[in-house]
């Protein structure tokens, strides 16, 4: 079902994989594993997703645990937002008037899925709630940076909603930076 068209228009082109023009992908979720120790926890703060045009924007964040998560409704119509830590639901927020916002506080570590329940189907996205700073997004060009990693060798994760999950090796040194390149074959579906 496909709700809202007068608004949202006859079809939505999908955001689940977005290829630059060098074909770098947008939206991996990045996460450094095994330096959490020699880090302080970032402060918690406000971060903002805001339901414009019919989409979640942006559709990745990366938060430390307590962040306040201010939900927009930039539409002229009804949406929701439903967060979810795999099945379990986190809150159910409604927002049915324009420019409505409404707060949530991510307290619980975990990937968060958050959609759209009002026959939005298309409409998702993910917060990483992550104690240590260690993890960020890709770019559109599909860069990205960690700063303040300590020497060592760590176990870098990639993770994609549609191409799934990569992990390799990394060595940082001291005043250096570490480059890699992460590759994804084609999707399966």
């Amino acid at each position: 079902m496909f709700k809202h068209r007068e608004f949202c228009g006859e079809r939505m082109p999908s955001e689940r994989l977005r290829v630059g023009a060098d074909r770098g992908v947008a939206d991996v979720l990045i996460t450094l594993e095994g330096a959490s120790a020699s880090r302080d926890v970032p402060p918690a703060r406000t971060a903002v997703l805001d339901n414009r045009g019919c989409r979640f924007i942006p559709r990745i964040h990366v938060v430390p645990p307590g962040t306040r998560l201010e939900v927009r409704n930039s539409d002229p119509i009804l949406h929701t937002v439903h967060a979810y830590i795999g099945t379990e639901t986190l809150f159910h927020l409604a927002l049915p008037i324009f420019r409505q916002r409404v707060w949530a506080t991510l307290d619980r570590p975990g990937l968060v899925r958050l959609e759209c329940d009002v026959g939005h189907t298309w409409m998702r996205a993910y917060v990483l709630v992550r104690a240590d700073g260690l993890a960020t997004v890709t770019g559109p060009d599909g860069a990205f940076h960690l700063t303040g990693v300590p020497p060592g060798t760590f176990r870098l994760r990639a993770w994609h909603e549609t191409l799934g999950s990569r992990e390799t090796s990394v060595t940082v040194t001291t005043g250096r930076p570490s480059v890699l390149t992460l590759l994804y074959g084609a999707p399966s579906d």
